[in-house]
C-alpha cells in the first residue's frame, strides 16, 4: 500500500470539469466576437465612410461571431434593400417634378437602379445556392449602373440632386458587397 505522501504529491488538481468548461467559453467567445470586429474593420477601412459601413453591420448582425459569409449575407441584404427604396423613391420624385432636365436624369436613375435592383436579387439567389462566380457577375455590373444615375444628375443644366445622400449610400452599399464577397471567394479557394 502506497504511503499518504505518494498520493500527494501525484495527484493531480481536482478542478471540476464544469468550472474548467465556464472558462473555456469565456476564453474562446471574445476571440470569436474579436475575429468578426477585425472582418469588419478590414471591409470598412476599404470604404469612402467606414463609420456608415461599420455602423450598417453592426446594426444587422444576427450573431457578434459573424463570419465572412454572414457579412457578405448583410451587404446583399443591405444593398438590395436600399436599391429597392432608392429606386421605389426616383420614381416617386419623377411623378411630382416638372423639370424637364431633371425628369431626364431621374430616368436615367430609374434605369440604372432598376439593374442594381436585378443584379442583387439576382446575386442573392447565387449566394443562398453557395453559387459564388454567379454572385460575383451580378455585383459587378452594380457599380456603373449606380455611378450612371450620378452623372445624368451632375451634368448641366441639372443644378438640383435630389439623390445625393442615397447615391453615397448606394455606393458604400455595392464596394462593401464587392470586398466582402472577394474576402469570402478567398477564403474557398484555400
Amino acid at each position: 500500500m502506497a504511503s499518504p505522501d505518494y498520493y500527494k504529491s501525484h495527484s493531480s488538481p481536482r478542478v471540476p470539469m464544469l468550472l474548467v468548461l465556464f472558462f473555456l467559453v469565456i476564453n474562446i467567445t471574445p476571440s470569436l466576437a474579436q475575429d468578426t470586429q477585425q472582418l469588419i474593420d478590414h471591409i470598412c477601412r476599404q470604404m469612402e465612410e467606414f463609420g456608415f459601413c461599420s455602423q450598417t453591420f453592426k446594426e444587422n448582425l444576427k450573431s457578434p461571431n459573424a463570419d465572412i459569409v454572414a457579412l457578405t449575407q448583410i451587404t446583399i441584404e443591405r444593398a438590395t434593400d436600399n436599391a429597392t427604396k432608392t429606386h421605389d423613391f426616383i420614381r416617386q420624385v419623377l411623378d411630382n417634378t416638372n423639370d424637364p432636365a431633371l425628369k431626364n436624369a431621374l430616368r436615367e436613375c430609374e434605369n440604372g437602379y432598376r439593374v442594381v435592383m436585378e443584379s442583387f436579387d439576382s446575386a442573392a439567389l447565387s449566394f443562398f445556392q453557395k453559387d459564388y462566380d454567379s454572385v460575383q457577375r451580378y455585383e459587378t455590373v452594380t457599380p456603373r449602373a449606380e455611378a450612371s444615375c450620378e452623372d445624368s444628375l451632375s451634368t448641366p443644366p441639372n443644378t438640383q440632386n435630389p439623390l445625393t445622400n442615397k447615391n453615397r449610400q448606394m455606393r458604400i452599399l455595392i464596394a462593401m458587397a464587392l470586398v466582402s464577397l472577394h474576402d469570402l471567394m478567398a477564403t474557398q479557394h484555400n
